[in-house]
């Protein structure tokens, strides 16, 4: 499941990066590069991803 278009960043890096660093969006940025290009994926309507950041985040969060 793709949440960064630009970096390429699917749903299991998002999850191993919570599982490190909780729900701290920074430390997830800086460790899987989502969020950092384009930005849209930081957006809850993107229409570039399956699953924009801040929900990937959440469902993660669940799921840990």
């Amino acid at each position: 499941m793709l949440v960064c278009d630009c970096n390429e960043v699917d749903f299991d890096a998002v999850k191993a990066a919570v599982k490190k660093h909780g729900n701290d969006l920074k430390a997830i940025m800086d460790e899987t590069d989502a969020g950092t290009t384009c930005e849209c994926c930081l957006e809850d309507e993107c229409d570039k991803v399956d699953l924009p950041l801040h929900a990937a985040i959440k469902r993660a969060l669940e799921e840990v």
